[in-house]
């Protein structure tokens, strides 16, 4: 007799593993509500309500106060300000009637507050909050 013959093991096809969906979709917020806030200068008036007539302590309040409005998400800075006149708190979001010539025609301006008295000015597009005006006194639009 020659050689036994082996018996082979039938082949346990590995099946491949396969990678949730939820993996594979990039985690995008559905509406740019869910998204936090970035600032670009594009649209910036270099004429009125400047920043560089600001003082150093200003400056650095400012920067203190966008730290804190990038925490937050753009339906959550919608829903910061109060509903009494007078009353308002946190970032103080709203929608301004001026229409100032240098930005585009389809775009609502709107004001966000730094801190009791600084604010600044602009529109939004998607999560982007294009500034167009630095009030270090909250004269540009006095409640």
């Amino acid at each position: 007799m020659g050689k036994k013959s082996q018996i082979l093991k039938p082949s346990q096809k590995k099946q491949p593993s396969r990678i949730p969906e939820q993996a594979t979709q990039l985690n995008r917020p559905s509406s740019a509500d869910d998204e936090h806030p970035s600032f670009r200068f594009t649209y910036a008036d270099k004429n009125r309500c400047v920043l560089s007539d600001w003082t150093s302590s200003e400056i650095n309040d400012l920067i203190e106060g966008l730290k804190k409005i990038e925490k937050y998400t753009w339906g959550q800075i919608r829903c910061h300000g109060s509903k009494k006149r007078g009353e308002s708190v946190g970032t103080g979001y709203k929608l301004i009637d001026k229409h100032p010539d240098n930005i585009p025609e389809d775009k609502r301006l709107s004001e966000i507050r730094i801190d009791e008295k600084k604010r600044i000015f602009g529109f939004r597009v998607q999560s982007i909050y294009y500034i167009i005006w630095f009030d270090r006194d909250h004269s540009v639009c006095p409640e």
